[in-house]
């Protein structure tokens, strides 16, 4: 049997995996069901496991806090293997949900976690993982070297990915490559795009604590308006890439959270505002992320208001050519001819970018939908579950196909 036809043969598998998974979601770094259920379906394969995390430290965790997450003093991603020796290939699946409410009558396996649903695919990636792992467990003899595979908590959070790395992912066996797929419920069904080079914007994002003086609102005068200030600094921000960036570059500048007061004749003491700046040129990167904070610091000041400011980094996502170049066929394998397709680099931001920072990698999306459907990190986002086994044997193909031509 191909590939493909074995991962067909375990579709409803696959697919019970996923249903168990959107069931029950977890938010965040810290995913202990998912993480157990993760496990327990490994060791059901022959295949042992291992939490790839542990205790976060606190600066790390009030930035998270600050940018609205809950707090999450731990993380639990999982990491097994399969085969020995060299070389060795990662394959990723992220597993964390989204802070939301899933849309009525969508599935019949429908979140049973109030405010909390996959609606970015990430079950489905663990499911297809697991698919993978299976068909590589199946064929374990024939590998050509070691498969690690990489259950993230976290990619949400947009540093999963490098807490793992933080706890020794990348060693024990060293890895020397490697690849994720995500599902994309807006592109064709049955496609498989990737885009050599960067394929995915960095973000950078900046929570701003603004310190006043609160007082009447009859008083002004006597008062450090943080509101005022605020509005000067989200202006301000705001002018800074038509200002000093090159026209053909692209910065998408973003304050989703600004604000602070209890009543209109209060000016309170403090007001908050997070801006976000996604950018794909490296150069851009470096200019946005030494201006705003000179920016904050001035226009803060100006006002005779003080500031707490707290920042996190996310890369942009690498593919590397030559590894995309290599992988071309494997993928053609499974999806057929005409299906994989050069794409254009994404606008959202992907922390697989960290995995990228340190080995060749390529990061590939799977169409589950189509023009129309709704979009991921939507109530309504709808995958086709037919495309489930198609994953796993991307996975697994790449995975085989890579330590053959690698091994020593």
């Amino acid at each position: 049997m191909t590939i493909l036809e074995s991962a067909l043969a375990i579709e409803d598998q696959i697919k019970e995996y996923r249903h168990h998974i959107h069931r029950n979601p977890e938010v965040g770094f810290y995913l202990p069901k998912t993480a157990a259920y993760v496990q327990e379906k490994l060791a059901e394969m022959g295949i042992e496991s291992e939490i790839c995390g542990g205790p976060i430290d606190d600066a790390f965790r009030q930035k998270f806090i600050a940018a609205g997450f809950p707090d999450m003093a731990e993380s639990t991603g999982v990491v097994a293997t399969i085969g020995h020796g060299e070389p060795c290939i990662m394959l990723r699946a992220d597993m964390d949900a989204l802070p939301m409410t899933e849309a009525e009558g969508l599935v019949d396996f429908r979140s049973e976690v109030p405010g909390v649903a996959h609606m970015c695919g990430h079950d489905a990636h663990t499911a297809m993982l697991l698919g993978a792992a299976k068909l590589l467990k199946d064929r374990e003899s024939e590998l050509k070297g070691t498969v690690k595979l990489m259950f993230q908590t976290g990619e949400e959070c947009g540093c999963g990915s490098r807490l793992m790395i933080d706890h020794g992912l990348m060693e024990n066996p060293h890895v020397d490559a490697a690849f994720a797929i995500h599902v994309m419920a807006d592109q064709e069904v049955g496609t498989l795009g990737f885009t050599p080079g960067i394929t995915s914007a960095a973000m950078d994002t900046f929570m701003v604590k603004i310190k006043g003086k609160g007082g009447h609102s009859s008083t002004p005068h006597l008062c450090i308006d943080p509101l005022m200030i605020a509005n000067q600094l989200y202006t301000t921000l705001n002018l800074l890439p038509g200002r000093e960036i090159d026209p053909r570059e692209t910065v998408a500048l973003t304050s989703g959270k600004a604000g602070g007061g209890t009543a209109v004749n209060i000016i309170p003491d403090t007001a908050d505002v997070l801006v976000a700046a996604r950018t794909f040129n490296r150069d851009v990167t470096h200019h946005m992320v030494e201006r705003i904070p000179e920016i904050v610091d001035h226009t803060v000041k100006m006002w005779r208001g003080d500031y707490e400011m707290l920042d996190f980094h996310t890369p942009s996502t690498y593919n590397d050519e030559t590894l995309c170049e290599e992988l071309k066929p494997y993928l053609d394998e499974v999806m057929g001819e005409g299906k994989v397709y050069n794409a254009p680099c994404m606008a959202g931001t992907e922390d697989f970018g960290y995995v990228g920072d340190v080995v060749p990698s390529v990061f590939a999306t799977l169409g589950v939908g189509g023009k129309g459907a709704a979009p991921m990190h939507n109530p309504g986002m709808f995958i086709n579950e037919s495309m489930l086994p198609y994953g796993s044997a991307l996975h697994a193909n790449v995975a085989i196909n890579w330590l053959e031509n690698h091994s020593k």
